[in-house]
């Protein structure tokens, strides 16, 4: 059963609210019902329709088979099957005025834990390179804290990505009002 990559969509969002959901590890996460992350989900991804040139949603589906393995008519074996999103990655684009050109961000990419190691994760980030270059992008850049699985499988080094041992990334929380607030 294969993998595809598709642009996700806003009936994707019951997915990958679950998905976050089963990853179990995030505030956001903990603090929210399945519900209401799967009605912020939906906002976001509308919005990234609306708005194509700054963010890309991509999921991973993994055919699943349902039902008996049965004959059809010329006898040969089959099982029905459905599609099921397995994963997804968020990518931000944008220009990098210093250096003339384009990069590209990945803010989010995740699978669910009981699809790890089918390939779903290599290949949401075989189709953002795709897609990268297709934009003019010269670099991309994510985040994978130490604490990860993810860091201790050495997954991105794997796929070539080179670890930035000399820079320090930075957050800075601001509290929001309900007012200024989507959730």
């Amino acid at each position: 059963m294969g993998i595809t990559i598709r642009e996700a969509s806003t009936e994707d969002s019951s997915a990958i609210a679950a998905i976050l959901h089963a990853l179990g590890w995030s505030n956001y996460s903990q603090n929210t019902s399945v519900a209401q992350s799967q009605a912020d989900i939906a906002e976001f991804l509308a919005d990234f329709q609306r708005e194509p040139k700054h963010t890309t949603v991509l999921v991973a589906e993994s055919e699943q088979p349902i039902g008996n393995v049965a004959d059809n008519a010329e006898g040969d074996a089959y099982a029905e099957s459905t599609r099921r999103v397995i994963g997804y990655v968020s990518v931000h684009w944008y220009p990098h005025l210093m250096r003339g050109e384009n990069d590209g961000y990945i803010s989010e990419l995740f699978v669910h834990p009981a699809s790890t190691g089918q390939g779903a994760g290599t290949q949401l980030l075989q189709r953002v390179k795709e897609l990268a270059r297709q934009r003019g992008c010269t670099r991309l850049l994510l985040l994978n804290r130490r604490i990860r699985e993810s860091y201790s499988r050495r997954f991105y080094e794997k796929h070539g990505w080179k670890e930035q041992g000399d820079m320090a990334f930075f957050s800075y929380s601001l509290s929001l009002t309900p007012a200024t607030s989507k959730r």
